[in-house]
């Protein structure tokens, strides 16, 4: 699997992604994930992010969260339950929400 850059970009908008993202699971327990992974990303929790700023990688949740955030495909076939799957689909809602942001925004 691919590695993430130790300083990578942590986004922006941190308190607003709730709103601006749309949780796809219809399933309770992938809605509660997917949601956890919003909320966490929104407050910059030390679980996605370092108090210094940079991406915390210290645990799988937060490891497959920025990988959606960076848009790397992954094949989760057989995993599209899980909450790997869920913390994925999030980082990757937020990162295609601030990407459009970009591009809609005039500077």
């Amino acid at each position: 699997m691919p590695a993430l850059a130790p300083n990578s970009n942590i986004g922006s908008r941190h308190g607003e992604m709730h709103s601006l993202v749309k949780n796809p699971f219809k399933a309770d327990f992938m809605r509660r994930n997917f949601d956890a992974a919003i909320q966490t990303y929104d407050t910059k929790h030390r679980n996605f992010i370092h108090p210094s700023g940079i991406r915390c990688k210290g645990n799988g949740w937060a490891v497959h969260f920025w990988r959606g955030f960076d848009q790397v495909d992954l094949d989760y076939t057989g995993l599209r339950d899980s909450a790997a799957y869920a913390m994925y689909r999030a980082g990757k809602a937020i990162g295609k929400a601030l990407e459009k942001e970009a591009v809609t925004s005039p500077q």
